[in-house]
């Protein structure tokens, strides 16, 4: 009798947590972060990379690099889009930052 006593009891604590997390922290409240536009970094030989990338995972290259297509995890009718592409170790597309 103890043991489920314990057990109601330990449920019940976490269905009140759970809902008091949810009451006070909402999804939907405020600004967030949605999705990661690309991920653009300097690569010693980014053609190589486009073409292992290519060849060992699948992935279709285009010029840049690849463009994922994601479906957003609160409403899967709105896609998202990442970008993936690698740029020349010398490049200065990246300055000032």
């Amino acid at each position: 009798m103890k043991k489920f006593t314990l057990i109601g009891l330990l449920c019940a604590a976490f269905l009140l947590g759970y809902g008091f997390s949810r009451f006070t922290n909402p999804v939907n409240s405020g600004p967030r972060v949605t999705g990661i536009g690309g991920i653009f970094f300097k690569a010693k030989a980014p053609a190589a990379l486009k073409a292992w990338y290519s060849k060992n995972l699948g992935i279709r290259m285009v010029g840049y690099g690849s463009n994922f297509e994601w479906r957003q995890g609160m409403d899967s009718t709105k896609k998202g889009f990442t970008a993936w592409a690698p740029f020349k170790e010398t490049t200065k597309y990246f300055q000032p930052s």
